[in-house]
């Protein structure tokens, strides 16, 4: 799921809003939760015409409204992610009839902006990354710059603003250019591995992810299948 844009985008929402009081679900299970429904509306002849009753089932599985809008937020975002690639015109309908249904959710708005935060923060962090990968790439290009000076600032800059998935990126183009380069810059790409391991490991746990993923009867408040 860490391969998942959606997911990455909401986990520190919904982990936010766990911690609130607001959803007694983790991350984990609205996502599996909305997932799931996706995968019923889906799969429904027409989407917008089995909707209602898919909402009320899940509000009933869930426990109420308040805790099944988290995860029909989350599901309405898949959709759009889905859309272009796998949905007919629909999805639109789709995703307006839910957010008309969550109109009275006090923590849609908030939900939605710190999503749309996220979004902002990861853009901002990739074209960090598209420049320091763009300042090797001239390094490799020009030999009368100062080589070590450049990517020694290039790897404290990636190992303090940067995510590992980011970090990733300047790594390979630092390490083609270490081994053009008889292995000069071998101290700052060891570096930066390390940094890069060092913010993996304070991720989420990836295995214990793929576990919750792969189990088709994930229970949650009781309920199996994955929904809630």
């Amino acid at each position: 799921m860490l391969n998942d844009v959606v997911y990455i985008l909401c986990h520190d929402t919904l982990k936010q809003l766990q911690s609130d009081g607001h959803t007694s679900f983790s991350p984990v299970e609205v996502f599996l939760s909305a997932q799931e429904f996706c995968k019923e509306i889906l799969a429904l002849p027409d989407m917008t015409e089995g909707l209602n009753d898919e909402i009320e089932d899940l509000k009933e599985e869930a426990g109420g409204k308040n805790e099944a809008a988290p995860i029909l937020t989350v599901a309405s975002l898949q959709i759009l992610a889905l859309s272009k690639r796998k949905i007919g015109d629909n999805y639109r309908k789709v995703v307006l009839h839910i957010l008309e249904y969550l109109d009275d959710y006090d923590q849609l708005l908030p939900l939605v902006e710190q999503m749309a935060r996220k979004e902002e923060s990861r853009w901002i962090e990739g074209k960090k990354s598209d420049l320091l990968n763009y300042e090797l790439q001239c390094l490799a290009e020009d030999d009368s710059i100062d080589g070590q000076t450049v990517v020694t600032s290039i790897v404290d800059a990636a190992s303090e603003g940067l995510s590992s998935d980011a970090i990733l990126s300047i790594e390979t183009v630092l390490s083609e250019i270490n081994d053009r380069y008889s292995h000069r810059y071998q101290s700052d790409l060891d570096r930066l591995r390390e940094v890069r391991r060092t913010k993996s490991h304070s991720q989420i746990n990836i295995e214990k992810m793929n576990d919750i993923h792969d189990n088709d009867s994930v229970n949650v408040g009781g309920v199996e299948n994955g929904r809630c």
